[in-house]
């Protein structure tokens, strides 16, 4: 059974539940991954009522790698998600939906590294920034925005003159 692998087929009715570690090395395989560090308790529950099965997957942890939008520094991100899926079973291949995992029947165990990738993905942020402490200040990197304040193009706009005499016009 492979490292991030549910067993499927063969269970009495009931819960059946699997708790994973993730650690940075998850990420390795993944070539194009936005993550690369990071800590993770995967947690999965497989409800098995007739011959229905559905499965829960918890994921907790920290992102370790990405940086702050503001002064380009390391945050570390915390993230909590939860999804709900049906598992199918199916005679031929379909590709998995949103809310529907299909599993061939001779099909005994269950990857879910692609699942639990795609999870941590979907949870990053789109504003990445410090977050702000008990004064309700920044923690960003005061040197880095002590330079983005010296570059900063805050000039004032230059007018052109004829346009002043323009808008002296009245209709």
């Amino acid at each position: 059974m492979s490292k991030y692998s549910i067993r499927i087929a063969g269970l009495k009715e009931g819960e059946h539940k699997e708790i994973f570690k993730l650690k940075s090395g998850f990420f390795d395989r993944f070539e194009h991954s936005e993550v690369k560090r990071g800590n993770f308790i995967v947690k999965t529950k497989l409800l098995l009522r007739g011959v229905e099965r559905y499965l829960t997957i918890n994921i907790e942890g920290y992102i370790r790698n990405l940086l702050c939008d503001i002064c380009a520094q390391e945050l570390e991100i915390k993230i909590s998600t939860t999804m709900n899926f049906l598992i199918k079973q199916s005679i031929k291949e379909f590709e998995s939906t949103d809310e529907i995992i299909y599993v061939l029947q001779n099909q005994h165990q269950l990857s879910l590294s692609q699942l639990i990738y795609e999870m941590i993905n979907l949870t990053i942020p789109k504003k990445r920034i410090h977050k702000t402490d008990a004064r309700g200040s920044v923690k960003c990197d005061n040197e880095m925005l002590v330079l983005l304040d010296k570059y900063a193009t805050n000039k004032k706009a230059v007018t052109d003159p004829r346009l002043e005499v323009l808008k002296e016009i009245k209709l």
